[in-house]
Parts: structure tokens; sequence; C-alpha cells
């Protein structure tokens, strides 16, 4: 065990939906790619995400949950991995029935354990950083379904023994020391990068052409302004489609059904290799979101040489730089003309997409990777 030094959480590693699973994806890559290959943390759930536990499953959980027993992990060299049977719902149904971490001992070494996500849990005698993407619903309860007071007693618990949060942006890192009133140094940004870009066999969906529809990609929760957008693409007066593409999550069932009605293509759920080819065939990629962490969307697309319309605040402002066009999230008037110049001006699409390429530079693995592995190195000073 003396060549583990850093292991990262791989409950959502078969996942392919959620911008938190894109993180873990992109933080493993990127080390790799600086030549630190992590260690991964898993257990039986892995692979089952949103699959609900069986009654004895269930029973048996919440019987451990309340017993102040630490799990032993096991080490699968050949995995590269450390191993339990149940780790990541358990963390929550303990801390939910005793509000406390779920503790893990690991054999040999301590060494570094990067959490992509505030898991209350924690392995003893390590170095335990966890990521935390935003603190959206504690500012604006409104536009996520989260609850806020469970996000937060999660987060106040997590940093009671974490050594250091890690934030996606400096937009983030700025809300989470707000919110928590936390010392500067305790939260420490690391950014994020692009990850699996790999295309597939080119073949768009029925119907579109590269280079004639406009693109959104993402859940459709109120923080992505999706109104406003499609509003903006109505009033703009565009020929081209605007298409809608994201996790076929069975709540938005009314949500898609209606944008169907207003017009718009809503495919769907894609493959990763797909979503990648629809970003690299769109006229423009759209995220035009009131609160995000990061935005990865806007990175990704860039990194493709698509161009971007984007909102002019926040953490979109900061991901985007100079290298998107960027109107008033609250303006449709402002989204509509953005649009329209998209839709309208070869010219601009050309001067964007060489510009999101240079931008994307800062987000590839391996500056992702310099950035983890100075940080890694200063925790060990």
């Amino acid at each position: 065990m003396t060549k583990l030094t850093v292991c990262v959480d791989g409950r959502l590693r078969d996942s392919a939906q959620t911008g938190v699973a894109s993180y873990g994806h992109a933080l493993r890559e990127a080390l790799a790619t600086v030549g630190h290959p992590s260690w991964l943390l898993d257990d039986a759930t892995v692979g089952r995400f949103g699959v609900p536990s069986t009654r004895v499953e269930a029973i048996r959980r919440r019987c451990r949950a309340v017993l102040p027993m630490p799990v032993r992990l096991r080490i699968d060299g050949e995995r590269r991995a450390l191993h339990a049977s149940d780790i990541f719902r358990l963390a929550q149904v303990r801390f939910l029935a005793t509000g406390r971490m779920l503790e893990l001992h690991a054999p040999g070494k301590p060494a570094i354990m990067h959490w992509t996500y505030p898991i209350p849990a924690r392995i003893a005698g390590w170095t335990n950083l966890y990521t935390v993407h935003d603190v959206i619903p504690l500012a604006t309860p409104h536009l996520t379904p989260i609850d806020p007071e469970a996000l937060r007693a999660r987060i106040a618990c997590v940093a009671a023994t974490a050594d250091r949060l890690v934030a996606v942006s400096p937009w983030a890192r700025r809300a989470i020391v707000d919110a928590f009133d936390f010392p500067d140094a305790f939260v420490v940004d690391c950014g994020s990068s692009v990850s699996r870009m790999l295309p597939g066999d080119g073949r768009l969906p029925a119907g579109l052409t590269a280079g004639s529809y406009f693109l959104y990609c993402g859940l459709l929760e109120a923080r992505k302004n999706i109104d406003c957008m499609v509003e903006a693409w109505r009033r703009s007066g565009s020929i081209l489609p605007l298409v809608v593409a994201g996790p076929a999550d069975p709540k938005e069932a009314a949500m898609r059904h209606a944008l169907r009605e207003r017009g718009v293509i809503v495919l769907p759920y894609q493959s990763r290799p797909a979503l990648i080819d629809l970003m690299a065939g769109a006229c423009a990629l759209v995220l035009v979101s009131l609160e995000e962490g990061f935005g990865l969307p806007v990175v990704e697309a860039m990194a493709l040489g698509t161009p971007v319309l984007t909102a002019d605040r926040g953490a979109l402002a900061e991901t985007a730089g100079d290298a998107a066009m960027r109107v008033d999230p609250t303006n449709v008037e402002a989204v509509a003309m953005g649009f329209r110049r998209l839709g309208e001006d070869p010219a601009l699409r050309r001067s964007l997409a060489e510009a999101g390429l240079r931008h994307a530079a800062r987000f590839t693995p391996a500056a992702f990777g310099a950035r983890l592995t100075g940080f890694y190195a200063g925790l060990a000073r």
C-alpha cells in the first residue's frame, strides 16, 4: 500500500447522468494524465445509483447505522481499489439517523481521500478532502429541488472533520465561504476539466444536420432558466430548431412534454458519445442558467469548437471568460438577440469557435491534474 497516495470515491463511477459523476470521471482522468493514477473507493451499490434497496438491505442498513461501529475496508490490488460491502448508502442512513459521520478504517499507510461530494464519511487517520460543487440551495432555494437545510447540515457535519473543502470555481468557493463563514484557506478552488470527450459515429438524430440547430443539454431545473431560453428562441425568429437533451428523469416528463408543445425538439437520453456528437454539430450551445457552480457544458462545447451563448454573471461568466457570447439571463430580449446573432452571423460563430478552443486549454485533464497535484503536495508539507 505504500504507492497508494490518492483515493477517489467511486459512488457514481458507472453513472453518466449527473454533474457530480462527470466531475468524478474528470478527477481520475486528470490524475492519470499527469502520471498520478488514483485508487478507487467503492462498494456493492456502485452501478445501482437511483435503484432502491431491497427491503432486507434497507432493514440491515438501518440496524447498522445506529451502531457506532467503523467499517473496515479491504484492498483489491488488481482493481486498485478499497472496498466494503456498503459505504455510501450506509453513510447517508447513519447521518440521517444520528447526525454522525461514518468512520472507515483502511489498511496500510495514511493517504489522501478525495470525496467527490460531501458524503458523510471519512477514512480515519487519512487526509480527507470533500468537493462541494455549489451552495445554490442555501442562497436561492426556489431554484432547486434540493432541501437547503439538509444540505447545510451535511456540509457542516463534513466540514467539522475535513482537512479542506474543494470548490470547482472561484464563484462557488466564495459562495461556500460566505454561506458558512469558513476561513478563506479552508476552501480551495481547484476547478474542473473536460473528460470522456470521445465522439460517437457522427450520426445525428433524424431531422438534424450539423451546424443547423441550437443545443441545450442538462436538467430542466428552475435554475437552468428554461422558460426564458425557450421564449427567447421563439422571439428571435430563428429558423434553426432548439434541441434539448438531458437525463431521462421521470420527474421532468411533464416539462419535456410542455417543451415539445412549444416547438422544441426534445431528445430521449443520449449516450455520452452521442451527446459529444450533438455538441460538436450544434450551431451553438446555449446555457443561460441563473445559477451554476461551474458550467461544464460551456467548456465541453468550446473544446469541440462549438460557439457558446451563456449568462453574463456568476460561475458561467467566470468559466466562459471572453470566449462566449454572454447575455443577461433575466432579459428575454437580450437572450433572443444572442440567438439571432449566432444564427445569422457565420463570422461571429467562427470567431467564438476559435476563441473557445483557446480558452478550453485551461480546462484540459493535464491542467486540472497539475492543479490537483499541486494542491495535494501543499497539504503534505
